[in-house]
């Protein structure tokens, strides 16, 4: 009976760590697209230790309570049901890779309050049925555990074989552009992508509790465009629209070096790899580029650039540290939490993009303050979720606010906007810079958030030396991005007026959808 006690316990304890064995085990070749390395064998490690802990732990607390707490048996059998919530969650943590209304898109469907509502009458129910037939179901369990205990033999078989076959080669990144002189008096640009950047809740119909001054300073100073459509739905298709010039349908994640991009009316897909981009373009007449990216490993894919960082999206997988100390506890503290939602207020993703914003905002000043570099990209992952920043603090400590946290996220862009600012007037860099402040897509969960959507996106260009700002009234597809900087590049676009009528001119190249 012990020995059948342990097996059970292992069976359990390995099977609560099943979304963590997927994220090592199973990953796909499309899946590599995404991570910044393979998991390191810290990590498998980790877990297997883990188990190894948590199962013990398990066969003592069972070993207890049969032998010396035998009056408390059902007690004993309600709490081992209710431990079989967490290999429950974590199976739904592996089932939403698959389908997506298990993730937090259930939110654009289903208000928040709502979902609370169903998870605590579930729970409630799980509890009254648990209560009134936890003999049955802990027979039945225990069994089930039984005969999927060889599953403990094969995960850590398998992390043993991953660990022996750890390489990293595969996702380095492309050799640099060469460095080229720097020409006194040329143009230069910043162009800033904030990812997920509503118009419609910044501009048309702001919280009376959001305050946006250094957005509101800069719309003063720039041709504002009140109907600028993005390049597409989200920021896999949008980017590698913004960087060739051309609308994407559809992309496919093809390894940790390739991107194969259907663009709109081809027959087929094209490597991103191979084709012309901003970048090259810009290199090709003179000007060093730096892309400072998030979400994808532009990096290891797109040539032309002379500098370039990128950070990959917090996600569980890639947020529980770098130590192996950190690993082993956070592996298990993710257990009870989501991406968005945490037991312990915030999630690790969220103190995951914390971290990476810091990182990515003092990369882009200093890449924004280089005159040696005379295009700089620079896309943020703000106001996108996780949201971190809690606004009525200024700190990054925000407690499970996935849909309203949005809000705050709006009140961290501003601050970028003006920290970029003012390190630039600090250099002197400011007002000969050409900045373009815009979005890849609107808030996708607006609709939970107030009732309403506006697939508009924010677009502010301010020119160098602007002081004055401008409407732009017309509508047109903000994919145009990749040819208009080109044409600031090469002086043929100076002033307001000479983008309102470069506008006029190309905008029907891209027809409305």
């Amino acid at each position: 009976m012990r020995r059948r006690d342990l097996l059970i316990a292992l069976s359990l304890a390995n099977l609560c760590y099943l979304r963590v064995w997927s994220e090592l085990l199973t990953y796909t070749r499309a899946d590599t697209y995404l991570m910044k390395l393979p998991p390191p064998p810290a990590e498998y490690l980790a877990v297997m230790l883990n188990v190894l802990l948590v199962g013990v732990a398990f066969w003592i607390a069972a070993a207890i309570a049969r032998n010396r707490l035998p009056v408390m048996e059902p007690l004993s059998e309600v709490a081992f049901l209710l431990l079989l919530l967490v290999p429950l969650n974590a199976l739904r943590a592996v089932l939403a890779n698959r389908l997506d209304f298990l993730r937090s898109a259930i939110f654009s469907i289903v208000a928040p309050r709502t979902v609370e509502l169903i998870a605590a009458v579930v729970a409630i129910l799980s509890v009254v049925l648990i209560l009134k037939f936890h003999r049955q179901f802990a027979h039945f369990a225990a069994a089930g555990l039984v005969a999927l205990s060889p599953f403990c033999v094969i995960t850590f078989g398998q992390a043993i074989w991953k660990m022996t076959r750890y390489d990293t080669s595969a996702y380095a990144a492309k050799p640099l552009a060469p460095r080229l002189p720097i020409v006194p008096n040329s143009p230069r640009m910043l162009w800033v992508v904030a990812d997920e950047w509503d118009y419609r809740l910044t501009f048309v119909d702001r919280p009376s509790s959001l305050v946006l001054p250094e957005i509101d300073r800069l719309r003063k100073d720039s041709l504002f465009a009140e109907r600028a459509d993005p390049p597409g739905w989200e920021t896999p298709v949008s980017m590698p629209g913004y960087f060739t010039g051309k609308l994407v349908d559809a992309v496919r994640y093809d390894g940790p070096t390739e991107l194969q991009v259907h663009f709109r009316g081809a027959l087929q897909s094209e490597p991103w790899s191979q084709q012309p981009s901003v970048f090259i373009s810009a290199h090709a007449l003179g000007f060093n580029v730096a892309l400072i990216d998030w979400f994808h490993p532009t990096c290891r894919v797109l040539s032309g650039l002379t500098h370039c960082e990128w950070w990959p999206m917090a996600r569980q997988f890639s947020s529980v540290g770098s130590s192996f100390g950190d690993v082993l506890r956070n592996q298990t503290r993710s257990l009870f939490e989501t991406t968005l939602l945490s037991a312990f207020g915030q999630s690790l993703a969220g103190h995951q993009q914390a971290r990476d914003y810091h990182e990515i905002l003092r990369e882009g000043c200093a890449a924004a303050n280089n005159p040696a570099f005379g295009l700089v990209v620079l896309h943020l992952p703000v106001p996108h979720a996780p949201h971190a920043y809690d606004r009525r603090t200024g700190t990054f400590t925000l407690r499970n606010s996935p849909i309203r946290g949005y809000i705050d996220s709006l009140a961290l862009l501003d601050r970028t906007v003006g920290e970029l600012r003012r390190s630039m007037e600090s250099s002197g860099e400011w007002d000969r810079t050409t900045v373009l402040l815009t979005s890849d897509h609107h808030y996708r969960e607006a609709e939970a958030l107030d009732g309403k959507d506006d697939l508009r996106i924010p677009y502010l260009l301010k020119l160098a030396s602007q002081k004055e700002g401008m409407v732009y009234a017309e509508r047109f597809n903000a994919v145009l991005t990749h040819d208009l900087v080109l044409a600031i590049l090469k002086r043929e676009v100076i002033t307001a007026a000479d983008v309102a009528r470069w506008l006029d001119v190309n905008r029907a190249q891209v027809p409305e959808p």
